[in-house]
């Protein structure tokens, strides 16, 4: 089985290779729906699951490491709020503006992934506790809120991906 951090990279490197984001003509029900997928789904992983049990950790710098997770989070609801303005910007028929912060709205969300990867999922694997064990079901359990298939359909795994990363029987 993955372990957490490996499946929040992996979803990351599907979030790097979207580059469709920033292509033209801007096809607002796909974006709707990754936009669903990042905060219904990834963003509730890392949050709900990922980060409480790393700042559970007694790392040597902790009060460090809980800052570095709160600015994470400040950039979740930042990427957030561009993508919901770029939702309304689509709606209210400003094509200019939407075509302008689509790119800003990829390398933001990009950057932010690799500073995940960088100063947080490294110290994973320090951490020895049932949480980190059970923390790959508690993700499915959130995928499987969000929807399986949609959830394969934002990140591009196949069921069998999926059911080895998981490690789902049938």
């Amino acid at each position: 089985m993955a372990d957490l951090a490996e499946i929040l990279i992996l979803e990351h490197l599907a979030i790097k290779n979207a580059k469709w984001i920033t292509s033209e003509p801007f096809d607002s029900g796909t974006f709707t729906a990754f936009h669903s997928y990042l905060k219904t789904c990834h963003i509730e992983v890392e949050e709900k699951i990922c980060f409480p049990i790393m700042e559970s950790y007694s790392f040597p710098d902790a009060g460090k490491f809980r800052e570095r997770v709160e600015r994470i989070k400040a950039d979740h609801k930042l990427i957030d709020t561009l993508a919901v303005n770029i939702i309304r910007w689509d709606e209210a028929g400003d094509a200019d503006l939407v075509a302008k912060r689509k790119p800003l709205f990829f390398k933001l969300l990009v950057e932010h992934n690799t500073t995940e990867e960088v100063d947080l999922f490294p110290r994973w694997d320090e951490i020895e506790s049932v949480e980190i064990r059970s923390s790959v079901n508690d993700a499915m359990s959130i995928i499987e809120s969000f929807g399986v298939k949609e959830y394969m359909k934002a990140t591009g795994l196949s069921e069998s991906a999926l059911r080895y990363l998981f490690r789902i029987r049938n």
